[in-house]
């Protein structure tokens, strides 16, 4: 039986969740499911657990929580970076925080949502980083 992957020809991009809070994990992984076709999306919840998927998996983006367990966020960046310096992370954080927005960016973030705006702004800002040529 073909997959409707294999009728199309086409192979889903991989998006990497890193959330260490169950109940948004799971949302987070809906939304970007529900919202952009052709994705397969990967969730882990520590810092640690990111970095290593990360080398193996390739994602096509990743949204980070700042707080993860093990590694934070902008130390998570910092390491896919020293790997894999074109792959798109979206920082996610509790607050709209200058200090934690600039240190994302400073270590190679591409955007910086609040998990209160997550519902409006997330989704936009993947398309946009996962559209070519928009780096």
């Amino acid at each position: 039986m073909q997959t409707d992957e294999e009728h199309n020809g086409s192979i889903p991009r991989v998006i990497l969740i890193a959330e260490g809070h169950d109940a948004l994990q799971d949302s987070l992984k809906d939304l970007v499911i529900t919202e952009l076709a052709d994705t397969r999306v990967l969730t882990v919840r520590s810092g640690q657990e990111a970095v290593k998927l990360c080398q193996t998996s390739r994602p096509a983006a990743v949204i980070l929580d700042v707080d993860l367990p093990e590694l934070n966020g902008v130390e998570v960046i910092r390491k896919i970076h020293e790997s894999q310096p074109d792959t798109p992370i979206i920082l996610i954080h509790e607050e709209d925080s200058t200090e934690y927005r600039i240190s994302a960016i400073a270590a190679g973030a591409r955007g910086y949502v609040t998990k209160q705006r997550i519902a409006v702004e997330l989704v936009p800002v993947l398309k946009m980083m996962l559209t070519p040529g928009s780096r």
